[in-house]
This record gives structure tokens, sequence and C-alpha cells, in this order.
């Protein structure tokens, strides 16, 4: 019952946290902010969390736990042959549910700067991470930038539009990419 108990809590903490972020910015929210939003008391919020610093650190560090699991779940299937498009529709449920279900929470991480870390600096390096494995040939530097830029580019676009596009848009969308750098960019 106790964790039931504290997960409740917990989730009561960050929802009024993430509330508190979206309207008011982390540097004007305090514990007591959180702490009534959240109808609890302060003793309650610090038995959980030290300060709204450590709350925001472990929210940042759980969603890029969770973003983690799904691209590793995606480079298993890179690793089984599975192509681009079927990797995408089998993923597109935990995608869904990770950027679109979770956009208040993103939205609002996103907006906090840490000096330990920031969501988007921990993306990029967990990205950088599940790249290395998923392609046949380690990346230099160049195409690893290029790479997180349009992974985050994507990441970005499905916060913004709130939707997944279908297989066929994210076909189109590649092969006109292809075809725009072939174009314009004659190597020989």
């Amino acid at each position: 019952m106790t964790d039931l108990r504290n997960k409740r809590t917990e989730m009561l903490i960050e929802n009024s946290f993430i509330q508190l972020v979206r309207q008011q910015g982390f540097n004007n929210v305090s514990v007591i902010d959180i702490s009534n939003k959240a109808l609890i008391n302060r003793q309650t919020f610090y038995r959980h969390y030290q300060d709204k610093y450590h709350l925001a650190a472990k929210m940042i560090q759980d969603f890029v736990s969770t973003y983690d699991s799904v691209l590793k779940k995606r480079s298993n299937l890179n690793k089984q042959n599975q192509n681009f498009l079927s990797i995408t529709s089998i993923l597109a449920p935990d995608i869904k549910n990770l950027l679109i279900k979770q956009r208040e929470k993103i939205l609002a991480l996103r907006s906090i700067q840490l000096d330990s870390k920031d969501l988007s600096s921990e993306i990029k390096r967990v990205l950088r991470n599940n790249l290395v494995s998923m392609l046949e040939e380690k990346p230099d530097k160049f195409e690893m930038s290029l790479l997180t830029s349009l992974i985050l580019g994507s990441f970005n676009y499905l916060i913004d539009e709130q939707e997944l596009p279908d297989t066929s848009q994210i076909q189109h969308a590649i092969t006109g990419i292809l075809c725009l750098i072939r174009a314009n960019y004659k190597f020989n």
C-alpha cells in the first residue's frame, strides 16, 4: 500500500510541477507552489525530493531512460533485419506514448536548464550512444551531428504537431530529402 501511495504522491507532485513550470516558468516556481498545487504539505514533498532541482533532474532522467529503451528496441529490430518502414510501424505506439502523450511534460522539461543536465543534452547523449549500435559503421563527428539534428528535428516536429506521420509520409519525406541532396550537391 505504501508503494502505491508513494507513486500516487509522486505523480501528483510531478503533474503539479509540470503545470506550474508551463504557466510560470521554472525559476518562478517554488516548493511551496508545488506543494499547494499538489494539495500536500512541504514535508511530504521533501520526503520524495530534495528540492525542485532534484525533482526536475529526476523527471529528466526518467524521461530519457524511457526514450533510451525505445531506441534500444529500435536497435534490436534493426538487428533482426527489419526495414525502416516496418520498424517505424512497430514503434509507432511507443513513440506516440513517449512524445505525444507526454507532450506537456516534455515542453516543461525542455524549458529547464540545470547545471548538471538538461533534456536536450541528455537526449543527444542517449541518441549518440544508440546510433553507434544501430549503424553498420561508427559515424564520424560530422555524421553524428547530422543524424542527431535530423532525429531531434523529427522529435520537435512530433511534439509541435502532436501526431505521427504515417509511413508513406515518412517514406515520401526521406525520398524528397535524398533527391534534394542529389540535385543540389554534385559530388563528381
